[in-house]
């Protein structure tokens, strides 16, 4: 089952960056590492962070500096002790010794609003605060949080780059302007606000995991370990860079390590749903299925409603033949999803391969009407169609394939065998040749080219392909020495002929193939 890699980052609106200040006026956000992110071909979706900015530390208005939070909440400096109200005799570090008491209150009043879910109300009093100090840039910070939450990111960006203005070296504001370039998908800024966080605060391990974050996002997980490393360097139990390490060591494909990496997430987090989603795509990667299917099943138990873990364990449990169970993950995620692309593509290729190709290509169908750019569904729609004998519609889907992903040297590959079932070998060969031109390493379309050229009478050209497989791969298997015995059969070469039929005949017992190993012995008997 081909699974539908989605690797992109599923975030919440980055209104929750405040959105877990609870029971208290001025204090530190607990850091939360929520997830979610991809072919029974062995991709596995896994999860990344739903919202990562979830653990923004606020202004703490009890030290010279911003307090690192925890992934319980709790502070880890004794200058970010929760505080029921701001007090104005404060050290000077962030030029509050000569804030005006009225614009402290007013701060206070507007933290409250906005615990309370009062934002209008909340966005005045920051105002008023402001009014009374103009370099209150905690108090933009708030607001522009407060702004977001009634939907206006561009008020928010206003007020973050008003806060920087009142304050150069305030590293959260730096920090919360890039989480707000990061949902935008603007990551080149998100990375340099990171970065000036960074350089302002060293020691701001939020910055380095999300700065790690960032770069996975852009597709470089070997730099997003290194910011992950620095994070837990600062911060050995640091929960949301464990679980991001582990998933970015899963792109690496670093499966062994992966699993160790979450599970010290696990120690310090046992009630994480992504972190054991996460170390169950982990063992799938491995073959240890039944470990896998543990873990999957657990982070549904956490969290019942993760349609992720669903849809992941719908893949451990095909793989394990459990192709019932399988189908019913997927239909609880399609309960929940009905309008989910990747569910429709993951039942239709199950449905596919239990044989039954009307639902298949109905759900294939449904995969395209969602999305019509969706060149795998047409791919895996043809698929199918060659299986119902359907070549020509099988086709025309491949053409419509072709023109969505025209680099896609697999499906050149499934159109050429189309192709050389309908009887047009000459356009199955330019379409193989294509493909090999896209990717000269796929031995299997040198083997497909190989047995056309045979049929199209042209066998010096098959011989070449399957010699050039057997130098490649002198352990091929025994249809490749097949066709390049009949290969030199068909030029003359009756010696090497029986070499390589005498080579195949082995193979074919080996593997158990009483068929092919008879049909060895028919061509041999007639050299």
């Amino acid at each position: 089952m081909k699974v539908m890699n989605h690797g992109n980052l599923r975030l919440l609106s980055i209104t929750t960056l405040l959105a877990s200040l609870t029971g208290t006026l001025i204090g530190a956000l607990p850091s939360q590492a929520n997830g979610s992110n991809h072919s029974f071909d062995s991709d596995l979706p896994h999860v990344l962070p739903a919202d990562p900015f979830d653990s923004v530390i606020l202004p703490t208005m009890t030290s010279g500096s911003e307090a690192s939070s925890g992934s319980d909440g709790a502070s880890q400096t004794e200058a970010a002790e929760i505080m029921p109200l701001i007090t104005p005799n404060l050290d000077g570090a962030l030029n509050l010794e000569s804030q005006a008491v009225p614009a402290v209150d007013a701060y206070n009043r507007g933290v409250d609003r906005y615990q309370r879910g009062e934002y209008a109300l909340a966005i005045a009093e920051f105002s008023a605060a402001i009014a009374a100090n103009a370099t209150y840039a905690e108090a933009y910070v708030f607001r522009a949080a407060t702004a977001l939450k009634l939907n206006d990111p561009a008020a928010a960006m206003t007020n973050y780059l008003m806060a920087i203005e009142a304050n150069p070296n305030y590293a959260l504001a730096y920090f919360s302007k890039g989480a707000l370039f990061y949902e935008r998908g603007e990551m080149a800024a998100a990375m340099d606000d990171f970065s000036q966080a960074i350089a302002i605060n060293a020691d701001y391990a939020e910055a380095h995991d999300y700065l790690g974050l960032t770069l996975a996002a852009i597709g470089d997980y070997t730099a997003a370990l290194a910011s992950y490393d620095k994070a837990l360097q600062i911060k050995p139990d640091y929960f949301p860079a464990l679980l991001h390490r582990g998933v970015a060591l899963i792109e690496l494909k670093d499966f062994d390590s992966a699993v160790t990496q979450l599970t010290a997430a696990i120690k310090r987090d046992r009630d994480s749903a992504e972190a054991y989603l996460n170390r169950g795509v982990a063992y799938y990667h491995l073959g240890t299925f039944p470990a896998a299917l543990r873990d999957l099943t657990e982070a549904i138990e956490i969290n019942p409603q993760s349609s992720e873990a669903y849809f992941n364990r719908s893949y451990v449990l095909s793989a394990m033949g459990r192709k019932r169970d399988a189908l019913a993950d997927i239909n609880t995620v399609l309960t929940r999803q009905p309008n989910s692309v990747k569910a429709y593509m993951a039942r239709g290729t199950l449905y596919s391969a239990q044989g039954d190709n009307v639902a298949a290509i109905a759900d294939f169908n449904r995969v395209i009407e969602l999305d019509v750019n969706a060149s795998d569904g047409y791919r895996q729609r043809a698929q199918v169609q060659v299986a119902n004998n359907n070549v020509i519609d099988a086709i025309n889907d491949y053409n419509s394939a072709i023109n969505l992903s025209p680099a896609d040297g697999g499906i050149y590959k499934g159109r050429a065998d189309a192709f050389a079932i309908y009887g047009n070998l000459p356009a199955a060969i330019a379409d193989y040749t294509y493909a090999i031109e896209l990717d000269n390493s796929a031995l299997s379309v040198y083997a497909a080219r190989g047995r056309a050229h045979y049929e199209a009478g042209n066998a010096q050209n098959a011989y070449q392909d399957f010699a050039y497989i057997i130098r490649k791969d002198p352990a091929a298997s025994a249809d490749i020495y097949y066709y390049r015995g009949i290969s030199l059969a068909a030029l003359g070469d009756n010696f090497g002929a029986l070499n390589d039929l005498q080579s195949a005949a082995e193979r074919y017992l080996v593997e158990g193939s009483a068929d092919g190993y008879r049909t060895v012995l028919s061509q041999m008997s007639q050299l």
